[in-house]
């Protein structure tokens, strides 16, 4: 740089020298004189005359030297100036423009007076995209200042991640679809069918507002066609030990629901006590967390009451709460049962309203729609004039164990529900009882510790560049799962013994083909028995049901 400067200074001070030297020499240099014959010059008076040029050489380097000293300083400054344009952010992380007033509203107050390309005088309330409204008469504009844009680092894997340097900030963007087909061997079942379906298609929006403050929104649009908000909560994460969550998620029960995300499933539905009696998401508020070194994970909290509800349908709350334990994790004498899971959860709460599920069915399904749906099959119908009034208690104790590539999983459930009708106000208490096991093994030698994401040893479609291709990762799965349901429920007058049954059972045999850690396929049989013969059509009815079940699943 030094040599820059040198060589750049040289070059001003010689276009300098150029310029000026000429006028210098013209105001400064003596006036021509007449002639005068040499013998008359004398010694004095030419000392006099190198004198004056001397002088004059003098005066004329003081000047270059002046100027050369002022050319680098402006040389310097100009390169300092350079330099901080440099360090300047690009101009799209710069505060963006804020609309002027508009032709009602007078000036806006100097400080924020920006510059714009458009105007729209139809307002939206968009936050930060309009300006502020006028403050009221003797009173004077905010002082506050916007604070300063803060640079996001992106990032996929699994989904879009964006986040600031310190982690103050982020988002991430999940996205779950699920396309199945489903072949039931009666061709001719009402309302059941066989087809092509949508059972899930979701996008989540999960991040932090400051490092404390999580946040979920997820939009999901259901078989049944609607579209609705599936999760939107805040969860202050002060400490791993206690987090508080308050808005609709997941109630902590049962463990195949609470535990266990649908897509890591190793069935493509939960059990049959989960899918028709379970509390689903709800509106409410939950203390949860992990202690002694994460061998115990907790919850409770108060909720709504009503299944997979949106809003409030009476004036108590239910109480839930859920403990699960791993005693071994850290255990070096036994490391084979680290991963086992023990557990309980339970509800209670008090009821008055529309009674959810109104069907109770094998196949899946939402627990909260009024007709059986499209895919399942019904094994009761409650009657049109029953409501859901009085004490209900849910409650189930369970077990999982992993280990290497097993997947062993078991819940006994229990509780019962009160009904009414306008013939008989009085609660009438219906017993529920249920169970399942589940069991999974990796053919292809992956191993699990939790039910969670899946890294195939050989993925099908490697995701890394230079990843090894092979088989994907294969898995075969069986469960059986129960679900009765008391006789009050006929002789309460609640449903129609000649047309339905009260308990049900399902087994359900497949294999999983995870392609790679985002993408699953789950193809199963699924055998269906009933206690007594139920409809399947006008005029028919039924003892069994089986269908061939495919489903394909994405998930980053």
């Amino acid at each position: 740089m030094r040599r820059t400067l040198t060589w750049t200074s040289s070059i001003g001070g010689f276009l300098l020298m150029a310029a000026v030297g000429p006028m210098l020499r013209a105001q400064d240099a003596p006036r021509p004189v007449a002639p005068v014959p040499p013998a008359a010059v004398t010694v004095e008076q030419l000392a006099k005359r190198l004198r004056a040029m001397e002088e004059m050489n003098q005066k004329l380097a003081r000047e270059l030297e002046s100027t050369k000293t002022e050319h680098e300083e402006q040389m310097n400054q100009l390169l300092k100036r350079f330099e901080s344009l440099k360090e300047r952010p690009p101009e799209d992380e710069e505060e963006p423009a804020r609309m002027p007033a508009g032709p009602e509203e007078g000036p806006l107050p100097e400080q924020d007076v920006r510059n714009v390309d458009t105007y729209d005088p139809v307002p939206d309330y968009t936050e930060g995209q309009f300006a502020p409204f006028s403050p009221a008469p003797g009173y004077a504009p905010s002082k506050l200042k916007r604070g300063d844009r803060l640079r996001l680092k992106g990032t996929f894997g699994p989904g879009f991640q964006f986040q600031t340097k310190d982690e103050e900030f982020g988002l991430q963007i999940h996205y779950e679809s699920q396309i199945e087909g489903r072949i039931w061997s009666q061709g001719d079942q009402v309302p059941a069918n066989s087809g092509f379906f949508l059972p899930r298609q979701r996008i989540f929006f999960t991040g932090n507002i400051t490092k404390p403050v999580e946040y979920e929104l997820s939009i999901n649009r259901s078989s049944g066609g609607s579209i609705n908000v599936l999760n939107a909560f805040i969860n202050l994460h002060f400490d791993d030990r206690f987090e508080f969550r308050f808005g609709r998620f997941f109630t902590p029960l049962p463990y195949d629901q609470y535990a266990i995300s649908n897509y890591w499933l190793p069935t493509p539905e939960r059990s049959l006590f989960t899918t028709n009696l379970s509390l689903n998401r709800q509106f409410g508020a939950m203390g949860w967390g992990y202690l002694f070194d994460k061998r115990l994970d907790y919850a409770a909290g108060i909720f709504n009451g009503s299944r997979n509800s949106f809003e409030s349908l009476n004036n108590g709350v239910d109480f839930v709460a859920y403990l699960n334990g791993r005693p071994f994790q850290r255990s070096e004498r036994f490391r084979f049962a680290r991963f086992l899971n023990i557990g309980s959860s339970v509800a209670f709460g008090r009821q008055d309203q529309s009674p959810v599920p109104v069907s109770f069915r094998i196949g899946g399904g939402s627990p909260n729609a009024d007709s059986p749906g499209a895919g399942t099959t019904p094994f009761l119908i409650l009657n049109r004039d029953v409501i859901e009034r009085g004490d209900r208690l849910l409650g189930s104790v369970h077990s999982a164990y992993y280990n290497r590539g097993l997947s062993l999983i078991g819940e006994w459930q229990y509780g019962y529900g009160s009904y009414a009708t306008a013939s008989r106000p009085s609660p009438t208490p219906v017993a529920f009882s249920g169970f399942y096991v589940t069991g999974g093994y990796f053919l292809t030698g992956e191993h699990v510790e939790q039910r969670s994401r899946l890294y195939p040893r050989r993925p099908l479609i490697p995701t890394k560049k230079g990843g090894v291709r092979g088989p994907g990762a294969w898995e075969v799965v069986a469960r059986v799962s129960d679900l009765s349901l008391g006789e009050r429920i006929f002789t309460g007058g609640f449903a129609d013994p000649n047309l339905w049954s009260n308990q049900a059972r399902t087994t359900e045999v497949g294999l999983n083909w995870y392609w790679n850690e985002y993408i699953k396929i789950y193809t199963f049989w699924l055998h269906g028995d009933f206690d007594d013969p139920v409809v399947y059509r006008p005029g028919g009815m039924q003892k069994t049901a089986d269908m061939f079940w495919m489903r394909f699943q994405l998930y980053f």
